[in-house]
């Protein structure tokens, strides 16, 4: 089977707005950027954690009567 068969299918899929290539594989520097906003903030809740600085609102407490 040639190479040239898969052309069109390829390029239909790499234009399609729907599909995986359009939100994933473009635009990767505005998703790496989220990431790494993400992890901060994963850090700093780890932080306030240790630290015993973290909100009442989200710890567990005992159950509701």
């Amino acid at each position: 089977m040639s190479t040239e068969s898969f052309s069109p299918l390829i390029d239909s899929y790499k234009h399609n707005p729907d599909l995986v290539y359009q939100s994933w594989f473009l635009h990767n520097e505005d998703r790496l950027k989220a990431f790494r906003s993400i992890r901060r903030g994963v850090l700093q809740v780890i932080s306030d954690i240790k630290d015993g600085t973290f909100p009442n609102d989200f710890k567990v407490g005992p159950p509701m009567r």
